[in-house]
């Protein structure tokens, strides 16, 4: 079965709320995140020191999905999180695994 890999930008404030949407919606999807700058922005959108130092701060979430989990997750995202600015790309897995 194909995996992707959802990798999801978002505004700080909105890291905890897709955090929760994420641990509640399957107990056995891989996730990560981390903390990531964006380049590019709106400059409207960015604070002064921001517009200075010319990225803003970000959370990346990466998910790893079958088609149908992705689907519903973007469903999900966007019934959930509406005007918080999630910036989303997807990349099909060539290959996963684990280590033991």
């Amino acid at each position: 079965m194909d995996k992707y890999c959802l990798n999801l930008l978002c505004p700080p404030e909105a890291e905890e709320r897709v955090l929760d949407l994420l641990l509640d919606s399957a107990e056995d999807r891989l996730f990560t995140s981390s903390l990531a700058f964006s380049h590019g922005a709106n400059h409207a959108q960015l604070s002064s020191l921001e517009q200075v130092m010319g990225r803003s701060k970000s959370a990346l979430v990466q998910v790893l999905a079958t088609r149908n989990e992705l689907d519903a997750l973007l469903s999900q995202l966007t019934a959930n999180c509406p005007g918080v600015g999630l910036r989303y790309w997807v990349t099909q897995v060539a290959l996963e695994g684990e280590i033991k």
